[in-house]
């Protein structure tokens, strides 16, 4: 997705993603029109399994099942194939 670099996005960081499900877990109140998702969870050598910041749609996230977890907080489950590769255009 090729956003201007004004523009507005939610910084959400994801340090371990769900990797039987291959999914993240967003929660609600997180969720902006546009979110710049980063999944900082690295691999033995250092690297970064995603080291690009993807992005993901409101519409799109809120679309999503969702997940209450016991502390009351509600997430909504992101497939990670569903998220793209954020380019920020100058």
């Amino acid at each position: 997705m090729q956003l201007a670099r004004d523009t507005v996005c939610n910084k959400i960081e994801i340090q371990m993603p769900r990797w039987k499900q291959r999914v993240v877990g967003i929660a609600t109140y997180r969720v902006g029109t546009h979110n710049a998702i980063d999944i900082t969870a690295t691999g033995k050598d250092g690297q970064r399994y995603y080291p690009n910041t993807l992005y993901g749609s409101g519409d799109m996230i809120r679309a999503c099942k969702t997940q209450l977890l016991p502390s009351g907080v509600k997430l909504f489950l992101v497939p990670i194939d569903s998220l793209t590769v954020l380019e920020r255009l100058s």
